[in-house]
């Protein structure tokens, strides 16, 4: 829908209205879309998880309570590989919580997407190779990496800065800042 000055003078003041208008319905679709990929990454996490902890019961013989299997997560060497995978959920949250999203952050954010689970690589301790084993044995897993495919789509490609990681910590400073003023 292009919004228009039908019935209105052409002044400076219109024209800005517009510019704004279009501006903010640009910003809107953006932060959508940034919930989406939020919601298909965490879904995809929590399918991965879920999918751990059956493996992990198996092997052992018994069913695991939320807080020993996280334990589990915290120290077992075996499950290293997934913490950055935490890092990068707790990192978009953080993201979805600002108030204004650069094109660099996102730019960011599409690299470090592309690189855990879009690119195959061969080292066979990172995260992205102990994914593609889970990714071929569970279909859910499958699943919802189509929906992240999809909602990773949007994000503008290109190189993050030199500074990516210091840009990534601030988007939590500024989340935290947020949340200390609304409580």
């Amino acid at each position: 829908m292009e919004v228009t000055c039908t019935g209105l003078a052409e002044s400076p003041f219109s024209l800005a209205l517009l510019v704004f208008l279009d501006r903010s319905k640009e910003l809107m679709k953006v932060e959508n879309e940034l919930i989406a990929l939020r919601h298909a990454l965490v879904e995809l996490h929590k399918l991965l998880l879920l999918s751990l902890k059956k493996d992990h019961e198996k092997i052992s013989g018994r069913p695991m309570n939320p807080a020993e299997w996280f334990q589990v997560l915290l120290h077992a060497p075996e499950y290293q590989w997934i913490k950055p995978l935490n890092s990068l959920v707790s990192d978009t949250d953080a993201l979805t919580e600002l108030t204004k999203v650069t094109d660099v952050d996102l730019t960011i954010l599409q690299h470090e997407l592309e690189r855990f689970f879009f690119k195959e690589d061969d080292d066979v301790t990172s995260f992205n190779s102990h994914y593609r084993k889970s990714f071929k044995n569970n279909h859910d897993i499958m699943f919802a990496h189509g929906h992240l495919r999809q909602a990773f789509a949007y994000l503008p490609k290109g190189a993050p800065p030199s500074n990516a990681d210091e840009i990534r910590l601030g988007w939590h400073k500024i989340g935290a800042s947020k949340r200390k003023l609304l409580n």
